[in-house]
């Protein structure tokens, strides 16, 4: 044909303009509160989270409140999660669901993808952002291997909020206690789990071929794994269960406080200028 009758335009998506995106699954009736959601958003922030996806299942109001504002901020971004059918007929409100569409919708936006929950902290001992930690760990390749690193694995370790408060005193503990910073006054934690179970894991969106809730089903072709050292970055998860011997026996990690004297500010600000504007409770 001497012209074309429709022109159909392909774009080729430039670098990604998020370093770091943060999936977190379907929240849901009273599992989460204003002070440990903030708490999250703004520590996650300090270690280089750009972007956070939220799906929303059913969340109280002054926590909706709180997300449409950071969202209106443009640090939000919450899509509905509305199942066609009862939670009780699929695996944990669709979290297989939720993190694929997650990570697939972060191709050509984010470098990389956060898996975790609300109540876990990715607590770097060295390198501040998460973001940099990944470029330094990714972007090695061991020798005679053909495959490159295409994800982190982060091991976990259990810091239950019911024992006792930490007897370590620093300058910022008083505000903590007041706003309910529960990540700061709980320092006891139970051993660390071997990565095979409950770990966590940060991609990149173009090597996933197939998901798990702790770890890679099936990368694409080239691809592996990186097992993350615990004495490089470890997951705190911030647990409610309220069964001691479960934990026991219980070791001292002070690694999160000497973040106390950044984070604990921000959050309070943070905190106190949502409820001006926005009148929730903390």
């Amino acid at each position: 044909m001497s012209s074309p009758l429709n022109i159909l335009p392909v774009n080729y998506p430039g670098p990604p303009y998020n370093r770091l995106t943060r999936c977190y699954h379907a929240l849901r009736g009273n599992l989460i509160d204003v002070n440990t959601l903030v708490t999250a958003l703004e520590t996650n922030r300090y270690f280089g989270t750009d972007k956070f996806l939220i799906y929303n299942y059913s969340i109280p109001e002054d926590v909706s409140k709180v997300l449409l504002h950071y969202e209106r901020e443009g640090m939000v971004e919450m899509r509905n999660w509305k199942l066609p059918f009862p939670p009780d007929q699929i695996h944990y409100w669709g979290q297989m669901a939720s993190i694929h569409d997650c990570v697939f919708s972060q191709l050509g936006v984010a470098k990389y993808v956060l898996l975790a929950d609300v109540d876990e902290i990715v607590v770097p001992r060295k390198d501040i952002s998460l973001a940099d930690l990944a470029d330094r760990l990714l972007n090695t390749k061991k020798t005679n291997s053909k495959n490159m690193y295409g994800a982190l694995m982060f091991q976990n370790a259990d810091f239950p909020i019911h024992e006792n408060e930490t007897k370590i005193e620093f300058p910022e503990k008083e505000d903590a206690k007041k706003f309910k910073m529960h990540a700061f006054l709980h320092t006891d934690r139970s051993y660390i789990n071997n990565p095979s179970k409950n770990a966590k894991i940060l991609v990149k969106p173009e090597v996933v071929d197939l998901l798990h809730v702790h770890t890679m089903e099936k990368f694409l072709p080239g691809w592996k794994m990186y097992v993350v050292s615990p004495e490089v970055a470890l997951m705190h998860h911030y647990r409610t269960n309220k069964k001691p011997q479960k934990y026991h026996p219980l070791r001292q990690d002070f690694t999160f406080i000497k973040f106390s004297n950044s984070l604990i500010p921000k959050i309070k600000d943070r905190l106190l200028h949502l409820q001006s504007k926005l009148g929730v409770n903390i």
